[in-house]
């Protein structure tokens, strides 16, 4: 219980699962294009599987797409935690990507995450 209490108040902003599939490809600028799927998402940041793992501190580009909108949203994000489930494919590492821009698709992200529950 108190492991739960201490994960909470390190959160800035409440994580939302999406009720419909949200797509992402993730890059570096360097090497291949990981793809994958958010697990949950704030305005803060998200938890995303995929199929390439990134070190702890990489800085990515990250393009999600939402259901129903016409366009990816671009973001920016720094890899803050890294792991494989224990018992999930060779393809299923998680991600915690914190958003590190704060500009005009950040105002998108928090309006699409709020639409979501957020």
């Amino acid at each position: 219980m108190v492991d739960d209490a201490v994960k909470l108040e390190r959160r800035r902003a409440a994580r939302v699962v999406p009720p419909e599939p949200v797509t992402v490809t993730m890059e570096n600028g360097q090497g291949p294009v990981a793809y994958g799927i958010v697990a949950n998402i704030s305005e803060t940041g998200a938890c995303v599987r995929t199929d390439i793992g990134f070190p702890v501190g990489e800085e990515l580009l990250v393009r999600l797409n939402f259901a129903r909108e016409a366009q990816p949203l671009s973001a920016t994000g720094r890899v803050v935690w890294q792991s494989h489930p224990p018992g999930e494919s060779a393809g299923a590492l998680r991600h915690g990507v914190q958003w590190t821009y704060d500009g005009p698709h950040r105002v998108r992200l928090r309006l699409l995450v709020k639409a979501m529950g957020g």
